[in-house]
């Protein structure tokens, strides 16, 4: 009998069981809430703002582009495309969790978009710089060119075209060069034209540049032809005919490479 109490007061009543169940759920519970979904949802608001920053940037870059060309500039996109922001309320962000989101992964998406909206920036600034540049940045970048020799800008005293500060369609201004393997007639880069090694037109919108090629394309494969030429912005970069249509392209590029270089501070 004796033994049998013994055994009874051993007994955990239900309620107690219970208890520690409950208290164990609870722990985990708040747990996950301070571990997971409270970062989660710190995190979900911090990647609205970097979405905000990335929506500004994509505006600029669209906007800018609207006015420009790069066409023959590799790793453009056509458009930036605006992003929604998530929802930071509570229950969209635990059912975020349930579904397998983590502060972890948010913060990734962070840094990947950071990264995007920083290349749009920069892209958005080389578009700036080609668009309508003055003669003295050109000028500057056409120096840097390997195999460019004398650089001349025109004047309205010895400008060949005419189009110097003309209305409808004309460029403000055009820099003529000579390079290397070129030997034409002429004691200057503007009296051996094109043909020393080329030229950048410059204009004021890319519209008058497209209308500038779509006149220069009239004299394609007949004898007036001059050469290559190519829309950088609103720019005509003008290659002579003596080079061979790869070095042509060759020539283009380097330029192209100069003009989209940022400066670093």
């Amino acid at each position: 009998m004796q033994k049998g109490e013994v055994n009874e007061k051993k007994k955990v009543p239900v309620v107690q069981i219970l208890a520690g169940v409950f208290a164990g759920v609870l722990l985990i519970i708040v747990l996950v809430f301070v571990l997971a979904i409270l970062p989660l949802q710190n995190a979900t608001e911090a990647y609205n703002s970097v979405v905000e920053e990335y929506n500004a940037a994509a505006e600029d870059y669209n906007s800018m582009l609207s006015l420009t060309c790069v066409d023959n500039l590799d790793g453009f996109p056509e458009s930036a495309e605006n992003l929604e922001m998530v929802n930071e309320d509570l229950f969209s962000v635990m059912k975020s969790f349930l579904g397998g989101n983590t502060a972890k992964k948010t913060q990734a998406d962070m840094a990947t978009l950071k990264a995007i909206t920083e290349y749009l920036s920069d892209d958005t600034k080389i578009m700036e710089q080609i668009t309508a540049p003055s003669e003295a940045w050109v000028m500057e970048r056409l120096g840097r060119v390997e195999d460019i020799l004398e650089i001349q800008p025109v004047t309205s005293d010895n400008d060949p075209n005419g189009l110097l500060h003309q209305e409808n369609g004309g460029y403000t201004a055009c820099i003529y060069f000579t390079s290397t393997g070129i030997e034409t007639a002429g004691d200057s880069p503007v009296s051996r034209g094109t043909d020393g090694g080329g030229a950048v037109e410059v204009y004021s919108t890319v519209q008058d540049a497209e209308a500038r090629c779509e006149y220069l394309s009239g004299f394609d494969n007949t004898i007036l032809y001059t050469g290559s030429y190519a829309i950088l912005g609103t720019m005509v970069v003008r290659i002579s005919y003596a080079y061979t249509d790869e070095a042509q392209y060759e020539m283009t590029d380097r330029i192209a490479k100069a003009f989209t270089q940022l400066e670093t501070a």
